[in-house]
């Protein structure tokens, strides 16, 4: 196919935005989680919050707007909210046959995200990801949000772990600029993917990455495994 051997290629993907359609899911879970408390908020108000886990990320509700008993009960409100929504939601456009021609190609994927697992699983299963994901990993499990490069670092080890070898080059594909910075500091290559129903600036998104996609429609394997720099 190219000059770079593909099982030597990794793939990590983030999944809000970048895997599956959810950021309309989650602009609807959090102003509905305020409603029922009786607090009248936009989907910006929660833009302070996004790189965060979602467990932090209740616990900063709590602390901000005085809901729930602490950041624990917050979370399993939210997770009611979120479980239905993520139980139906759409894969990017284009994003099936890019992964089609991916695993063929033999190369290890997997997701580091944000988001719970026990969401982002429904999330996979809804949008016919589950077979070319080999695992998930949380920014929970890493210890620090995607400020920091943590939760991309920790899936590229389980992954060389899972195969025996370490990877030429490691490919981060990610929505968040935040994590786009993050990652990139830490000498991924990555491609920025536009959520026009998320909070990234495009321009910004296409400033953090090697290569920039607005959907999977835009993007061809050889394409990224043929990249010099």
């Amino acid at each position: 196919m190219n000059h770079i051997a593909a099982p030597s290629v990794a793939f990590i993907f983030d999944c809000d935005g970048t895997l599956v359609n959810s950021s309309p899911v989650w602009g609807h879970a959090q102003t509905e989680l305020l409603r029922r408390h009786g607090i009248d908020v936009t989907v910006d108000d929660f833009a302070q919050f996004e790189h965060l886990s979602l467990e932090d990320e209740c616990r900063a509700y709590h602390d901000t707007w005085g809901i729930g008993v602490n950041g624990k009960e917050v979370y399993r409100e939210l997770g009611d909210i979120l479980i239905d929504g993520y139980s139906k939601v759409p894969p990017r456009e284009g994003l099936l046959a890019f992964l089609e021609q991916a695993k063929a190609a033999g190369i290890a994927m997997c997701v580091a995200t944000s988001t719970p697992a026990e969401l982002v699983k429904s999330a996979l299963a809804a949008a016919g990801l589950e077979r070319y994901m080999e695992f998930i990993t949380t920014t929970g499990e890493a210890g620090r949000s995607k400020q920091f490069p943590d939760v991309y670092e920790l899936a590229l080890r389980r992954l060389e772990e899972r195969h025996g070898h370490k990877f030429e080059r490691a490919w981060v594909f990610e929505d968040a600029v935040f994590g786009l910075k993050s990652s990139g500091i830490a000498g991924f290559k990555r491609v920025g993917i536009y959520d026009p129903h998320g909070r990234m600036e495009r321009d910004e998104v296409c400033d953090n990455c090697e290569i920039f996609i607005d959907s999977y429609e835009d993007l061809d394997l050889a394409r990224v495994l043929s990249f010099e720099g």
